[in-house]
């Protein structure tokens, strides 16, 4: 949620450099038109309209975070356009103090604006109105009424102290409902500054070499592996 797209331009030039052509979906709200949308409906039915040209032909989808839920939330609806396999990083499917953190949302005006804790070069804006992390939170919700099985063979990676999504409760729900998943929680223990850190596993800037190289590898291994 609230960045731009070079933030994932490493992880797609590592791709391109293995050969992967790759192509970037960004979130509704994060172009042009920031207020291109109102509420979950208008996201998802934007969000459909460049996953339909994507799923014409065999893909596999990497998701982060928001972008997760979005994808999710559309494979419910367009199961016949549905990728190959699909790596989730850090997604956005049940948050760190959920009750508590929506109930205050919905006390405050949605035009009410929150200082962005995006990392600056991460950052698309500067502030966030509340009406879009309502939209977030309707989408969380929304996928919590569905939560069925992965429609693909799914890989899930989030770093256990993930300041936004609550890791431990990510892993037993999936597992609970998916046969062919695999899970990974990635540690980084040199990560101590900073608000959000520990939710970014799209960048090398927030790994060290080993560890980047290890999280390019896994997610390679997986895509080309037969499970």
């Amino acid at each position: 949620m609230n960045n731009n797209d070079r933030s994932f331009s490493p992880l797609m030039d590592h791709f391109k450099e293995k050969g992967y052509e790759t192509e970037l979906i960004t979130l509704p709200g994060h172009e042009n038109d920031r207020n291109e949308m109102n509420n979950l409906e208008d996201a998802i039915e934007l969000f459909d309209k460049k996953m339909k040209r994507i799923g014409e032909n065999p893909y596999y989808a990497i998701a982060f975070s928001q972008g997760a839920l979005y994808l999710q939330l559309w494979l419910n609806k367009n199961p016949d356009h549905k990728p190959l396999k699909q790596v989730l990083l850090a997604p956005a499917f049940f948050l760190r103090r959920q009750e508590i953190t929506i109930n205050l949302f919905r006390l405050l005006p949605s035009f009410f604006l929150i200082k962005s804790f995006a990392p600056r070069q991460f950052r698309r804006y500067q502030f966030l109105k509340v009406s879009e992390y309502n939209i977030l939170m309707e989408g969380i919700l929304e996928y919590q009424k569905i939560n069925q099985a992965f429609p693909v063979s799914t890989m899930i990676m989030i770093d256990p102290k993930d300041e936004l999504v609550d890791a431990s409760g990510l892993k037993k729900n999936a597992q609970m409902n998916n046969k062919k998943l695999l899970f990974y929680f990635l540690e980084r223990p040199y990560l101590n500054k900073g608000i959000g850190q520990h939710h970014i596993l799209f960048h090398p800037d927030y790994f060290d070499k080993q560890d980047w190289n290890r999280l390019t590898d896994i997610i390679e291994n997986y895509l080309t592996d037969h499970f």
